[in-house]
C-alpha cells in the first residue's frame, strides 16, 4: 500500500509540510510513504490544447510526466499547501490542472485528502482541494485545516495536530488496517 504526499509549498520544512511529516509518521510501517514536492519539478500550466480529451495523456513534456505514474500507482494521495492570497499555491494549482485527463475515473478508488495551514481564511482553498478531488472520483477524508503565519507556528495549533492524528485514523479505518 502507498501514500503518496504533494506538498505545494516553496518550502520543504513550512507548516503545511510539517503537517504532511506528522501524517507520514502516523501512517508509517503500515505504507509506503512518498513525498513529492512540485518546487523541485518544472510543472509548466495547462495549455488548453484537448490533446488529452483524444488521447487521454497531456502532451506537454515536463515534470508531470514523472508524477502521473505515481498518482496511477498509489493507494491513497494528500496534497498539502499553504494559503496564499486566500487560496492554494500556484504550484498546487499548475498540477491540478494538468491532471485533467486523470478525471475520467483513473483514480477511482483511492482515497484523497488534503492539508491546509493558512492565517486566516481558508474558504476558497477547501473548494479548491474538495473540487479537485471529487473531479478525480476518488474517495475524500475530511481534510485537515491548521492556523500558522511564520514559520514552527503550526506546532502550537493542537487543533490541526489532532487533525492529522483523526485522518492517519480514518485511512488506516478505509483500507480495514
Amino acid at each position: 500500500m502507498k501514500v503518496l504526499g504533494i506538498v505545494g509549498s516553496p518550502r520543504k520544512d513550512g507548516n503545511s509540510a510539517y503537517l504532511l511529516d506528522k501524517l507520514c509518521a502516523e501512517l508509517e510501517g503500515r505504507f509506503d510513504i512518498e513525498k513529492i514536492y512540485l518546487k523541485n519539478y518544472e510543472i509548466s500550466a495547462c495549455q488548453e490544447c484537448y490533446y488529452c480529451q483524444k488521447n487521454d495523456e497531456c502532451v506537454i513534456d515536463d515534470g508531470m510526466q514523472e508524477i502521473y505514474p505515481k498518482l496511477k500507482e498509489t493507494d491513497v494521495i494528500i496534497l498539502s499547501s499553504p494559503i496564499f492570497m486566500g487560496g492554494i499555491t500556484s504550484r498546487l494549482r499548475a498540477f491540478m490542472e494538468r491532471t485533467w485527463h486523470l478525471r475520467k475515473g483513473q483514480l477511482k478508488g483511492k482515497l484523497g485528502s488534503y492539508i491546509l495551514v493558512g492565517r486566516r481564511d481558508m474558504g476558497a482553498g477547501v473548494n479548491e482541494m474538495e473540487e479537485f478531488l471529487s473531479r478525480l472520483q476518488v474517495n475524500k477524508a475530511p481534510g485537515v485545516i491548521g492556523y500558522a503565519l511564520h514559520k514552527g507556528e503550526i506546532e502550537q495549533d493542537d487543533e490541526a495536530l489532532n487533525g492529522i492524528k483523526a485522518l492517519g485514523k480514518q485511512i488506516f479505518s478505509f483500507f480495514k488496517l
